[in-house]
């Protein structure tokens, strides 16, 4: 079968996978294709591929005069770094005016001198807009009508003011997912808040090492969160002391934070994975009742701290992990590892799944293997991943040899070593 023997919406699908120009271009092979790109319902516009600023402009304005869809499901738009009006010609006068735009995706590569323009907040047929690289400057008031949008990605937008996000958020009432991947401040030490009532899911991606000096603190009060997403290692995050009731999932990863706050807004949480340094071993009276699947990153040398917190705290607790994510923790000898005092009640009555990756077969380490593998009885299986800085299989052989030998009492717990 050759391509123009497809059906016409499979055809359409295929255009909508690749650039604008290349499917304008594409006319020529057949009189159907002449006709069938007129209905596509994306469009892939990227500057890279035309001579010149004014050649992008002639051709987005060509395209959209020859577009038949009375609706477009999605928008891509790559602009010059050097332009800071075509952004807003297009979209004022072909897009705004034209028909409704369902996504939305506005690309700059230089947020320091492009601004967002102001016809994006009067779209209000968007759902979902991701922006890059812009700065955003605080909201224009009355002028914000996104009445629809449920999906905003920010990803290395800089915010010139406190005000900058808050605002912005303040005036989107549909908001269900927020992702803020790589912020930037005008000024040093800005703080970022989120406090969006209706957010079910928040994802903070963290700050590259270029821009360590450029700390801001995160404020998050956001009480019907289902999932939360957190990888920042530079910034001070905060969350509100509101426990987040509805919360389903949380993926933590973050150094300047208050562990026992953050543990306490997430109590009823079901899926759980924390990479932190605490300030203190936490204490919470609270329990995880919800808790079923635990994984904790090994990186840091307090881990132990709050895996024993937590396991103590979990007594549904079925699934549990260990991963050394990151390769920046520093191992301190002199840390040890202490046996709780209480065994914890998870391992009596539902822990069925353990699981740990980069184990080295340190005295510590074997001592807290030893300890899980004789005290978990519901324990089904056990899998061991061994550090792959340890390449040399006779390493491997010891390693498992000594777990073989710690759990030979075991008789419901397999034992599988990668």
């Amino acid at each position: 079968m050759g391509i123009n023997e497809l059906p016409d919406d499979l055809l359409l699908r295929i255009l909508s996978l690749v650039q604008t120009k290349t499917v304008f271009d594409a006319q020529v092979l057949s009189k159907r294709w002449r006709n069938l790109w007129r209905q596509s319902t994306s469009l892939f516009n990227d500057y890279t591929s035309h001579k010149s600023e004014s050649k992008f402009l002639e051709f987005i304005d060509r395209t959209m005069e020859l577009l038949e869809s009375p609706v477009l499901e999605r928008f891509y738009l790559r602009i010059a770094p050097t332009d800071t009006s075509s952004s807003s010609v297009v979209l004022r006068r072909d897009l705004l005016a034209k028909r409704p735009v369902r996504e939305l995706d506005l690309i700059s590569n230089n947020p320091n001198r492009t601004q967002i323009t102001k016809a994006i907040y009067q779209f209000q047929t968007l759902v979902i807009l991701r922006l890059e690289s812009f700065s955003l400057e605080d909201h224009y008031g009355n002028l914000v009508s996104l009445q629809s949008l449920k999906v905003l990605q920010l990803c290395r937008v800089k915010y010139s003011s406190d005000e900058s996000l808050s605002d912005l958020l303040s005036n989107l009432p549909s908001l269900e997912e927020l992702i803020l991947d790589r912020c930037l401040s005008v000024k040093p030490a800005a703080t970022l808040s989120i406090a969006v009532p209706c957010l079910r899911r928040l994802t903070v991606v963290r700050c590259p090492d270029t821009c360590r000096n450029d700390l801001m603190m995160l404020k998050v009060n956001a009480p019907s969160l289902k999932y939360l997403n957190v990888e920042d290692y530079w910034r001070n995050v905060s969350f509100g002391g509101v426990k987040m009731e509805e919360l389903v999932e949380a993926d933590v990863n973050a150094t300047f934070i208050d562990t026992e706050k953050l543990l306490r807004t997430i109590i009823s949480v079901k899926r759980l994975s924390l990479c932190l340094v605490p300030s203190k071993i936490p204490q919470i009276n609270d329990f995880f009742d919800q808790l079923v699947r635990l994984e904790i990153c090994t990186c840091q040398q307090e881990w132990w701290d709050i895996l024993e917190r937590v396991l103590l705290d979990s007594p549904k607790l079925r699934v549990l992990k260990l991963h050394q994510k990151h390769s920046f923790g520093i191992s301190d000898p002199t840390v040890r590892w202490k046996e709780p005092s209480s065994v914890p009640e998870c391992f009596a009555y539902h822990l069925e799944t353990f699981e740990w990756r980069g184990y080295e077969g340190t005295e510590e380490e074997k001592k807290l293997a030893s300890y899980i593998l004789k005290n978990a009885r519901r324990l089904k299986i056990a899998t061991f991943y061994p550090l792959i800085s340890h390449p040399d299989n006779r390493m491997h052989q010891i390693l498992r040899k000594e777990l073989e030998n710690i759990s030979r009492y075991l008789f419901t717990c397999d034992l599988v070593f990668k």
